[in-house]
């Protein structure tokens, strides 16, 4: 599909789908925009003897993001950050019993707070973040054990 921005690419990653636009403005330099946010990259050849794989390296005005958290860990359910912010409040502790889409957290993000709600019915068997963390996209908040 093509957009304002160039070409737009959905890439599923751990089950997740994420919406990727991407617009080439040089050779082998591009902008892309992932989740809001703008990154300028550039392909850069691998000096290999044997053969040539393309390296992304990210000009130092953008962030890279952590790597996308599985969406389960073993024996619960996890909820990761869906967009990077600031954690406002924490409503459960381990050993609280949750429905699914019920609100967990908020989450400040750009000015604007958000209710981070639970993925299924369970017993809260992790809290990973207290108010006043940074958290960006993909990182663990809450893990519940199914029930």
């Amino acid at each position: 599909m093509t957009t304002e921005l160039g070409r737009t690419y959905t890439l599923r990653i751990d089950g997740k789908d994420y919406v990727v636009e991407v617009l080439e403005v040089a050779t082998n330099k591009f902008r892309v925009r992932v989740g809001g946010k703008e990154l300028t990259v550039e392909l850069v050849p691998k000096q290999v003897p044997t053969q040539q794989t393309p390296e992304v390296i990210v000009k130092p005005e953008a962030k890279v993001e952590e790597a996308v958290t599985p969406a389960t860990i073993t024996g619960g359910e996890v909820i990761t950050a869906p967009v990077p912010g600031k954690v406002v409040k924490v409503l459960v502790k381990p050993g609280d019993r949750v429905d699914e889409k019920g609100v967990v957290l908020t989450l400040e993000s750009m000015k604007m707070e958000l209710e981070i709600t639970s993925t299924c019915s369970g017993v809260v068997k992790e809290v990973r973040v207290k108010p006043g963390d940074s958290v960006n996209t993909g990182d663990v908040l809450v893990v519940i054990s199914r029930s």
